[in-house]
């Protein structure tokens, strides 16, 4: 018995076939009806800028106090800006635009920490931030030994190192003494006594760092030591 002559389908058959399930087919794709567009001319999300002296900043938002300032902001998708109104908020209207400018000095209750973005058909984006008003830490002229100085004694002899900063936000400063090529965190010390040091050239410097992360270095100090012992003979 040949069973492959039970399976055979005639060629007009599987024409007809292959027809039913075409016209199937564009059937259904006339009824998938699309979704609705989304508006064209809404902002998905902002993102808020502090621009201060050419740096950017999007994490901390912070500034100095002694330098004008800028806040900007940066909607997504990109290229909406002219369809759209920005208020700047800080319990009350402080201005309007895609940027807010910060005048040196400018009390906190004049900086914004809310920002409305609303499109044509009154869909909005409310975005509350904080921005970080911080004077960075400076050294003062108060440091030993200075420039140029020589010291006298033996790698035995712990001479004194000193140094002073102010910060009119800190009352505790975070220092880092450089000594030649060792590096000492010394915390909030502003004198250690350090010993070993061999005669000749030396060079110390000192870094420190307030709570919000500023910084300033003291200018890189040379000085000599003499052995006294080598200096009798």
């Amino acid at each position: 018995m040949d069973f492959g002559l039970q399976h055979r389908v005639p060629v007009f058959k599987r024409v007809r076939l292959l027809s039913a399930m075409a016209a199937a087919f564009l059937f259904c794709a006339c009824l998938d009806i699309p979704d609705t567009p989304e508006p064209k001319n809404t902002a998905s999300y902002v993102v808020i800028y502090a621009v201060q002296k050419g740096s950017t900043d999007s994490i901390s938002l912070k500034i100095h106090p002694e330098t004008p300032a800028t806040l900007k902001a940066e909607v997504h998708p990109k290229g909406l800006e002219s369809e759209l109104d920005f208020g700047w908020y800080r319990d009350s209207l402080l201005g309007t635009g895609e940027s807010f400018k910060i005048p040196a000095y400018t009390d906190n209750a004049d900086i914004p920490n809310k920002l409305i973005v609303k499109d044509g058909e009154e869909n909005f984006i409310s975005v509350d931030f904080e921005v970080t008003v911080n004077s960075p830490p400076a050294f003062t002229e108060d440091f030993s030994p200075a420039q140029g100085d020589t010291l006298y004694g033996t790698t035995r002899t712990s001479f004194a190192f000193s140094w002073k900063a102010e910060d009119s936000e800190d009352a505790t400063l975070d220092y880092i003494l450089e000594l030649d090529t060792a590096h000492y965190h010394v915390g909030s010390l502003e004198k250690v006594q350090q010993s070993g040091l061999h005669p000749g050239i030396h060079i110390f410097q000192v870094i420190v760092k307030d709570s919000e992360g500023d910084t300033d270095t003291l200018p890189l100090v040379k000085f000599y030591v003499i052995d006294t012992l080598e200096a009798k003979k």
